[in-house]
C-alpha cells in the first residue's frame, strides 16, 4: 500500500488498488479488514509506529566535555600562576625537598567542574590527599 500512496501522492482509493503499482487486489485487503477504511486506518498505525522517534538532544555529549587531566601545558601555567607552591599551606619543593605538587580541580569533576585554568589550583600532596569531592 506504501507503493501505491507514494505513487499517487495521496491517499489511494480502493479503484486505485486495482491498478498499477499495487500488486495487491482490494479485495484482498477487504477481506482481511473487512473494509477498505479499516484497512487504510491499520495502514496509518503501522506506518504510524514504525516511524523512528526524533532524537532526542543530549546537553553535553562526552566529546564536548573536556578531559579529566590537564594537559603539560596548562599544568606549567597553574603551577607558575601559584608560584610552585601549595595554595593551601604556602609549601614549596624549593624549601622542602621531595615534595610533590599537584594540579587540582576547585570544583570537582566528578561534580561538573571543568579542566580550565580558573578552575584548577596548586596543591601539595598531603593537602590534596585529605580533601575529598564532598561540598
Amino acid at each position: 500500500m506504501m507503493h501505491v500512496w507514494e505513487h499517487y501522492g495521496k491517499q489511494p482509493r480502493l479503484s486505485d488498488i486495482s491498478r498499477t503499482p499495487s500488486v495487491i487486489s482490494g479485495d484482498t485487503y477487504k477481506r482481511r479488514f473487512r473494509s477498505w477504511t479499516r484497512a487504510l486506518e491499520h495502514f496509518v498505525a503501522t506506518a504510524n509506529l514504525q516511524e523512528k522517534p526524533a532524537p532526542v538532544p543530549i546537553e553535553i555529549a562526552t566529546s564536548d566535555r573536556r578531559r579529566r587531566e590537564p594537559s603539560l601545558r596548562l599544568r606549567f601555567r597553574v603551577l607558575k600562576r601559584d608560584s610552585f607552591s601549595c595554595r593551601a599551606c604556602g609549601a614549596s619543593p624549593a624549601f622542602r625537598p621531595g615534595l610533590l605538587l599537584h594540579v587540582d580541580h576547585i570544583k570537582a569533576w566528578s561534580q561538573g567542574g571543568d579542566t580550565v585554568e580558573e578552575n584548577l589550583q596548586t596543591l601539595c600532596e598531603p593537602c590534596n590527599l585529605g580533601k575529598s569531592n564532598a561540598i
